[in-house]
């Protein structure tokens, strides 16, 4: 029987949508909908409910990247409202929906880890 992966192997499976036993297997059947189980190793992800915590990690790292950009752009004086606001809106929506599963995965990963781990 194979080991138990390390909790950084773990996470990191997680951060990429992969299962975190196996690595192999999908952690979600679509955009953000987790599997109920590994289709490779049939690890069970039943009850790793993230909720609110993938929103409030993605919300917090483009709060930080969209803040600095939107001070860089400002400080320059080279654009106008307009047109900071039709560069940073579109970024702002791409960051959001590209780190949104990123961090859902994480938290479950994370979540999978606390799960497997018995109380010291």
């Amino acid at each position: 029987m194979k080991s138990e992966p390390s909790s950084v192997t773990a996470l990191l499976r997680g951060l990429t949508r992969k299962c975190p036993n196996c690595g192999v297997g999908a952690l979600f059947a679509s955009y953000l909908k987790p599997n109920d189980s590994c289709e490779h190793c049939r690890e069970s992800f039943a009850g790793l409910d993230a909720d609110d915590g993938p929103a409030w990690l993605t919300v917090g790292a483009v709060t930080i990247f969209v803040v600095s950009l939107l001070f860089i752009l400002e400080s320059s004086g080279r654009y106008s409202y307009a047109v900071e606001m039709l560069i940073v809106l579109p970024t702002t929506i791409a960051l959001v929906l590209f780190l949104l599963p990123l961090a859902k995965g994480f938290l479950i990963s994370a979540l999978w880890l606390l799960s497997r781990k018995p109380n010291a």
